[in-house]
């Protein structure tokens, strides 16, 4: 009930980028091996994939979905597995090497990033500290993600994404977002952000008065879901992020989510007409029977209307 009534008086909303705004199915688009690789580009693929499928991450599930033919038995045996939120995976493969899959720093890999480069998804892959190969990704808007962000702007929501993703990126999706818009859909562009600092801007958000809407699907979005006024997962995310959150668009679509907060805004509107009735019928009547003149009969069956008003009323929400 809490998260109803924030959802409805909310004024800042803090969005997630992959898997939130994007798809959660993403596509990989091309394998770059590095000259210290002495495996093929088969090799590598399924390297990856057999790391990957440790996580639930969008990038991971496209690099599963990229291994083509699957990887043999022994190189599921993977041990000492660990994901770090907002940086990617570790293990140590049947033959004791260890790998490392995600952000470039994560692995080791030092990058000259162009503006192009900036913009592409990138994971890469590291054996023993030594970079193997880099993997381009590509994704694409939810169907009705532009719409709803636009609505909840006239609604008057001020709109920040916040990503792990390079500012370059970041800032690509928010214009993508604008389309042929007169006006910016996103408000403020985060990029690069960690856990840390999403967390961060959460709550400067909050110290200042906003009430914050919070919407997400990773690891690395379970803290700021937590932290947020009312937060809000897709149904396809990490378990913690939906065990952190007010509540869950199951499908993960947007439409669903600004039906949520229409709904909480009507439902609040008739909570204050209930309210305002209950006040006017009591700051009215009470003295009138107090005085005497109102006869009991009168008083009850003022009050059992009144009661009866504040329920027809109430069940408008349902229509």
């Amino acid at each position: 009930l809490d998260a109803i009534e924030t959802l409805a008086g909310a004024d800042q909303l803090f969005v997630d980028k992959t898997g939130t705004l994007t798809e959660d199915r993403l596509t990989l688009t091309a394998v770059h091996l590095r000259p210290a690789s002495a495996l093929d580009e088969q090799q590598i693929r399924q390297k990856a994939a057999g790391l990957a499928r440790w996580s639930t991450h969008p990038l991971a599930r496209a690099l599963q979905a990229g291994a083509g033919t699957p990887a043999p038995p022994a190189d599921a045996a993977w041990t000492e597995v660990e994901e770090v939120a907002g940086q990617g995976l570790s293990g140590v493969d049947a033959a004791g090497q260890r790998w490392r899959l995600g952000a470039a720093a994560w692995t080791g890999a030092e990058v000259d990033v162009s503006a192009h480069e900036a913009e592409v998804a990138r994971v890469w892959l590291a054996r023993d500290g030594v970079p193997q190969a880099s993997f381009e990704i590509d994704e694409a808007l939810r169907p009705g993600a532009r719409d709803a962000l636009r609505t909840l702007r006239r609604q008057g929501l001020e709109v920040t994404l916040l990503s792990g993703d390079t500012p370059q990126r970041a800032q690509r999706l928010a214009w993508q977002l604008d389309g042929d818009s007169a006006g910016a859909v996103i408000g403020t562009v985060i990029g690069g952000a960690t856990p840390e600092a999403k967390l961060a801007a959460v709550e400067s958000a909050q110290r200042q008065g906003r009430r914050v809407i919070m919407v997400g699907d990773g690891v690395n979005d379970g803290p700021v879901l937590a932290r947020a006024d009312v937060s809000i997962a897709m149904g396809q995310g990490a378990l913690v992020a939906r065990v952190q959150a007010d509540a869950v668009a199951i499908n993960g679509r947007w439409a669903d989510i600004l039906d949520a907060r229409r709904v909480a805004t009507r439902s609040m509107r008739l909570v204050r007409q209930n309210l305002a009735w209950a006040a006017l019928y009591n700051a009215s009547c009470i003295p009138l029977a107090m005085l005497g003149l109102l006869p009991p009969w009168a008083a009850g069956l003022g009050m059992a209307l009144s009661s009866l008003f504040v329920v027809v009323n109430a069940t408008r929400a349902a229509r």
